[in-house]
């Protein structure tokens, strides 16, 4: 083949590439605002019977800030503990598990589903997201601490330390330790050998 054939196919290839059809591959899409989608999402969610289309609305919650739209983390814990379906459970439980910052509210939902799921793919999820949200901060002890196990300096079972009396010498003042020197063995010679 003639290099000039070469050039004439490469010619009609480039011809036939328009920029009607190269918008396919490099179009932006018009991003929505998001006071206006997370309550489409909310009311996808709460009202939607199909369940796909509920863990899509749950998945995509996930990429919304819950500083800005405080009512995320409700719905997707309703929807983690009373929705019929496991796969908008998976999603809903996913979606807590990624949003930042930790809650408590995320984390008690975590740690409810993980005990007391009725499908055992769920309960294994949210023990492993349960996990990772320690990782992240969550903390039971912080979010919720039982009444009676506060407890004040008068009443631990361990007695006071008594106090430093005066003219009693300090840590600071005290001399360092005396360390003895170490003998340096002779070269060629090792201590015995546990192998012949």
């Amino acid at each position: 083949m003639k290099p000039s054939y070469l050039f004439l196919i490469l010619g009609v290839v480039a011809a036939m590439a328009t920029p009607g059809q190269a918008q396919w591959f490099f179009s932006k899409k018009a991003k929505v605002k998001a006071s206006q989608r997370v309550p489409e999402l909310i009311l996808v969610i709460k009202t939607e019977p199909n369940d796909r289309k509920r863990a899509q609305a749950a998945e995509e919650l996930r990429e919304f800030d819950t500083r800005t739209f405080t009512e995320i983390v409700p719905v997707l814990a309703d929807v983690l503990l009373h929705d019929k379906k496991a796969n908008v459970r998976a999603e809903a439980l996913t979606s807590l598990a990624r949003i930042r910052p930790v809650t408590a509210l995320a984390g008690q939902t975590l740690e409810k589903a993980s005990g007391s799921d009725e499908s055992w793919r769920i309960r294994l999820q949210a023990r492993a997201a349960l996990t990772r949200y320690y990782l992240a901060g969550y903390s039971a002890k912080k979010t919720s601490p039982p009444p009676a196990a506060k407890k004040t300096a008068t009443t631990t079972s361990e007695p006071p330390l008594p106090a430093p009396r005066f003219g009693a010498p300090r840590v600071e003042d005290s001399p360092p330790p005396i360390v003895a020197p170490v003998p340096k063995e002779a070269p060629g010679t090792r201590g015995p050998s546990l192998f012949p």
